[in-house]
Parts: C-alpha cells; sequence; structure tokens
C-alpha cells in the first residue's frame, strides 16, 4: 500500500474520532448527559454483541447532517501475498499487492431516489484492482481510477435507471462463470424491482459496452456511451426464505451466453450452511458449457470456510475471475474476523486432471482487509 494511503486513512479516522468526541463534549441535547443516559437503557442491552453495540453508536452531529447529501457504501483497504504457479509448473507470481476500494454517492434528494454513484480503486485492468507493492515479484504500482460514476434516478417505486460508468449485474451467480469482480461498463441499465406484478423479484435490461481492458478510468471511456457491443437480460427471484434463484441472457460482441445459479440456505443442515451451483451456455461462437458448484460453513462465530469445484471451458475468453479463469479446479475458502473491523482470508485452487488444459496450476493467496468504514459507523462518524 502506498504510504498516502495509510496516512489518509490515518487522518480520515483521528477527525471522525476528534469531531464526534467535540460532538459528545459539546452538550446534552435532552437535557441529560451522556453518562446518565447510559444508566437508563434496560439490562437486557448488556447482552448485546460487540457488533451490535457498534452499530448502535449514536452518530455525531457533523455527520448527520452529512449524510443527508453524502453516503460512504464502502471503504476497504487490503493486503494480499499470491502465489501462482502456471500450467508449465513455472512460478510466475510470489508477491506482495495492495488493493484501495472506496464506494459512495451524493445524494440528490434526502431520500436518495437521484443520485450520483462512484467507485475509485486500485488496479489497471478490467480483471484486477490490486497494485504490486514491489515486494517479491514485480516491480511496484502506484495508480488509482475512477471506475465507475453513473447517475442512479428512481422516478417511481420498483424503477430504477442508471446512465455512465456501471458496474456487472450477476444476480445469484458469481464472477466464476460471469465476468471478474472487478469489471466496468459504460452504458445504461434499468432495473424492475416490482415482484408483484412482474413476478421476478428483479428485472433488469443493461446495454453498455465492455471492453478497453487496460483503460480502468472513466475518463478514457467516456466516449464509449455512444457504442454498445453488450446486452443482458436479467431475472432474478427468492423463492421463500431458503431458496434464490437467477437466469440471464448475455451477447458481448457477438457471442451469445446463458447463465443460471441458484442459491439454498440450509439452516438445519450441521455440514453445510448454504449451497450454490451456477453454470453457463455459450451458444454460437465456439459452443460450450461450464459450471461451479461451491458451499459454506460457519464452524466458529469467527471463522467461516467455503470450498467447491468449478469447470470452465478453455475458450471462455478470460474475463471471469482471475482466481479461475479456464480449466477444471477445486478451491478451498476461509475467513476469520479478527474484529469486526479487520479480518483473514485465504485462496487456494488446484487443477484436476491434465493441467495443460488450465490456466494455471496452482494458486494461494492469502489476505488481510481492513473495513474503514465499519470503523467510521462504530464511532458514528457516518
Amino acid at each position: 500500500m502506498r504510504i498516502s494511503h495509510i496516512l489518509l486513512a490515518i487522518l480520515l479516522l483521528a477527525s471522525a474520532l476528534w469531531m464526534n468526541a467535540a460532538a459528545q463534549t459539546a452538550g446534552p441535547t435532552t437535557g441529560t448527559d451522556q453518562t446518565e443516559a447510559k444508566t437508563t437503557e434496560p439490562k437486557a442491552d448488556a447482552t448485546k454483541t460487540s457488533a451490535q453495540t457498534a452499530a448502535s453508536q449514536p452518530k455525531a452531529v457533523w455527520a448527520t447532517r452529512l449524510e443527508r447529501w453524502f453516503e460512504v457504501q464502502t471503504a476497504t483497504i487490503t493486503f494480499r501475498y499470491r502465489f501462482l504457479e502456471n500450467a508449465q509448473g513455472v512460478i510466475t507470481n510470489n508477491q506482495m499487492q495492495d488493493q484501495d476500494i472506496f464506494r459512495a454517492r451524493f445524494k440528490f434528494d434526502s431520500g436518495g431516489r437521484y443520485s450520483i454513484n462512484a467507485l475509485v480503486g486500485s488496479g489497471n485492468q478490467f480483471t484486477g484492482s490490486w497494485n504490486n507493492t514491489g515486494v517479491g515479484t514485480g516491480n511496484p504500482v502506484t495508480n488509482f481510477y475512477l471506475k465507475q460514476l453513473y447517475l442512479a434516478a428512481q422516478p417511481v417505486g420498483g424503477v430504477e435507471v442508471q446512465y455512465g460508468g456501471i458496474g456487472i449485474l450477476r444476480g445469484e451467480s458469481t464472477e466464476i462463470t460471469t465476468y471478474d469482480n472487478d469489471a466496468y461498463l459504460v452504458g445504461e441499465r434499468v432495473i424492475l424491482r416490482q415482484p408483484k406484478k412482474l413476478f421476478f423479484d428483479e428485472v433488469a435490461v443493461t446495454y453498455a459496452y465492455l471492453g478497453d481492458l487496460n483503460l480502468p478510468n472513466l475518463d478514457k471511456r467516456y466516449h464509449r456511451l455512444k457504442q454498445s457491443n453488450y446486452h443482458q437480460f436479467l431475472v432474478s427471484k427468492k423463492l421463500g426464505k431458503q431458496v434464490a434463484v437467477s437466469a440471464d441472457y448475455t451477447f458481448q460482441s457477438g457471442v451469445e451466453t446463458i447463465r443460471e445459479a441458484i442459491k439454498v440456505n440450509l439452516p438445519k443442515v450441521r455440514v453445510l450452511d448454504s449451497i450454490r451451483f451456477e453454470d453457463y451456455q455459450r451458444l454460437d461462437v465456439n459452443p460450450a458449457f461450464g459450471f461451479a458448484l461451491s458451499g459454506e460453513k460457519k464452524l466458529l462465530p469467527r471463522l467461516t470456510i467455503g470450498g467447491g469445484y468449478a469447470q470452465i471451458d478453455l475458450h471462455y475468453g478470460g474475463l471471469n475471475a482471475d482466481r479461475f479463469n479456464f480449466g477444471k479446479r477445486v478451491y478451498l475458502t476461509s475467513i476469520f474476523t479478527v474484529f469486526p473491523e479487520f479480518s483473514i482470508s485465504t485462496f487456494t485452487t488446484h487443477t484436476v486432471g491434465d493441467r495443460h488444459l488450465s490456466s494455471h496450476r496452482a494458486r494461494f493467496d492469502l489476505l488481510f482487509t481492513y473495513d474503514l468504514l465499519k470503523s467510521l459507523k462504530r464511532i458514528g462518524a457516518v
């Protein structure tokens, strides 16, 4: 991570702490001070978890006023150690990287029906939001890009229109069988959330341009608003509290693909908490089929593990998750929450069968993630 980002995070946190303390010492607003207010809480509140207590902290006066106009949605800083061995058995990556992602929106009205949304992040590729730190293989990289910026409008209930630099909709599918989580588009989208009229919980239509894979900065892609090589029609539906399904048809530069996914929560099953199956069928231009089957289990209050099997065909295109790309592979994941703002996670994968038919043979990621937004919420700064 760049020193400037560390200093920025420290300054933001320190400023929020100072302003929150100032608001608390400025004087009571209801005739009782903070100590008296705490003594009047019901005894049942003493049983709250740390997360519940953090979420219940009162906001500073300035933060309450600011949220009328400005809302921070994501603020994460992550370090990653990555080990990658290609299909020939050669180690190509053995390095430390950093990732910074900040998402926010400016609200024209108090309800947020009309807003400008932005995502700023590291990484200079369509399938990557990571910068090399210079530790290990690869030269250090310093960049920060405006990857998304779009106008969102909800003129009537259950209808949302988006226009500008937008992200990818996946439904219940993941980046394994769709597009990398760092992917971006330039275009327009209409989302309908009117299940009583349309049966589906969500119906979305997207017309956009997908490309400029090494130009994440939206400033270099604005002219693509006049072009369209990507069309998507997506529907999703929740079937009770345990099952969610989705399906979409996507046209990308002449290639037609249909995707389906289902996620089932298993609250009464001891082995797994949830299971997901997702697949795709490419209808033309090297027709093929691929899928992924995964499951997840919370072993301890702070530890969740997962894993599965993925099979992606050779001609898929390389725009899905770079951790999977193409080939047949098994994978394991884990995430340990040290405290609400900080977590440690791992990802391990290895090919199954002929390794030469895979993009890489083996990969291991170790990630350390700090959620700055949770810290700001805990102290009542946002």
